[in-house]
């Protein structure tokens, strides 16, 4: 009986490993082939990758002996096919220029400021878009620049190299992340998981090499941030995150939103002033362009074909900011009490970008990196709920998801204890 039992415990399992990653997977594969025009498409693939978030609310169950077996060989397998794939499809593209006009611009700035000495928020040839000249110019922040420096000395190719360098430590940070401190049975298989997901979807390869974009960079950073966070290096998560936001506003003022809290850490403050810091040389120089190329052009662009601006009457267009507006509020206020915690910050920020995302005024294709590693995380943490999960919410016979944290792993940013339960549940908010 008991073998018996374990043989359908592994098959559910191994079931619901595959019916997530098909989920997953499925999910990209639309993102990569409906893209402009396709404003409903996008929106329905962004509100099933925040379902999928959802569904994979973790459980107090152990994972099946048998189960255990296979994932240790078929989830190294997946990676290694998974980066390889990547790699061989991206290797035509390494040594060719940038397409788009995002990597374009990065290495014309990286040139200007570099070799020539010229401010690229003050240029007149630099993103040129609209008929106003103030207007004109560099629309990233100088981190930014000072991360793909190389492309000033190698125009042809410095960009997908350096992006080259941020994918391999992409994926060694994922791999740390998804391992957890290697105490749960399966922490490698799950390790390796994580890594397949985060590098299966077609998107990421063709927006770095193909197009050229430069997402990777203050996603990384990011993710660096929260592994400093897992290890209590509050200094390092707070000047990882402070770099992400002075490489490009969104998406680190969503992660940093989630740092709002009732007693802030100070190390993690001073860590996000000395990330800022990179703003200071142009600020002094021409802070009227830095503000008008960083942040208010990125708030005033009109909406395009991938949005669902598109295909809505104007009148609701107010209501996707009140939805965008609400979704912060509602993450600060939820978090406001409790202590922070590394796989709670991905859920939220999963949940957080996606809503921003899918009422936004452009769902463009380098966007997608701003979730990729994180979604991965999230469903190779979780993969063994998403059936149980989707079953329970099916049928009320069902056991419920039991929200669990291994208590081995708590984060000590001051709050209330919360050992056993995911910071934000509602049984650990503060009373």
């Amino acid at each position: 009986m008991t073998t018996w039992r374990g043989t359908i415990g592994s098959a559910r399992a191994i079931a619901s490993l595959a019916l997530v990653l098909t989920t997953y997977a499925g999910i990209f594969h639309l993102l990569d082939h409906y893209d402009w025009g396709e404003a409903f498409v996008r929106f329905a693939c962004l509100a099933g990758l925040l379902a999928l978030t959802l569904a994979t609310t973790p459980r107090a169950e152990a994972v099946p002996a048998g189960a255990a077996r296979f994932e240790s060989v078929a989830a190294p397998l997946l990676a290694i096919v998974a980066l390889n794939w990547g790699l061989l499809k991206s290797s035509s593209d390494l040594d060719l220029p940038p397409v788009v006009d995002i990597g374009q611009t990065t290495q014309q700035a990286a040139r200007m400021v570099l070799i020539e000495g010229r401010n690229p928020y003050q240029s007149r040839t630099i993103a040129v878009l609209g008929d106003d000249p103030s207007m004109w110019g560099f629309k990233y922040g100088p981190t930014m620049i000072l991360g793909y420096a190389a492309s000033a000395y190698f125009p042809v190719n410095g960009i997908k190299y350096t992006s080259l360098a941020c994918v391999a430590a992409t994926a060694a940070i994922v791999f740390l992340l998804g391992k957890g401190r290697g105490r749960a049975p399966g922490s490698m298989a799950t390790a390796w998981f994580c890594c397949a997901l985060a590098f299966l979807p077609n998107r990421l390869w063709y927006e770095l090499f193909r197009q050229g974009s430069n997402d990777i960079l203050p996603v990384l950073l990011i993710l660096g941030s929260i592994l400093a966070v897992r290890g209590e290096f509050w200094g390092a998560a707070g000047l990882l995150a402070g770099l992400s936001l002075s490489a490009k506003l969104s998406p680190a003022a969503f992660y940093l939103a989630l740092f709002i809290r009732r007693r802030p850490e100070p190390r993690f403050v001073a860590g996000v002033a000395a990330g800022l810091l990179p703003l200071v040389p142009f600020l002094a120089w021409d802070a009227g362009a830095l503000f008008r190329n960083v942040v208010l052009f990125h708030s005033n662009k009109s909406a395009d074909s991938t949005s669902l601006y598109s295909i809505t009457p104007r009148e609701l267009h107010p209501a996707f900011s009140v939805i965008q507006l609400a979704a912060i509020a509602l993450a600060v206020s939820w978090n406001f009490r409790v202590r922070v915690e590394y796989r709670s910050l991905v859920a939220w920020y999963l949940g957080l970008i996606l809503v921003c995302e899918m009422s936004y005024r452009e769902v463009h294709g380098n966007h997608l990196l701003w979730f990729m590693p994180f979604e991965a995380l999230r469903i190779g943490w979780n993969r063994h709920a998403f059936l149980p999960n989707v079953a329970s919410l099916l049928s009320p016979t069902v056991r419920a998801p039991v929200p669990v944290q291994p208590a081995a792993e708590p984060s000590r940013w001051p709050g209330p204890s919360l050992d056993g339960l995911p910071a934000g549940s509602i049984e650990a908010r503060s009373t």
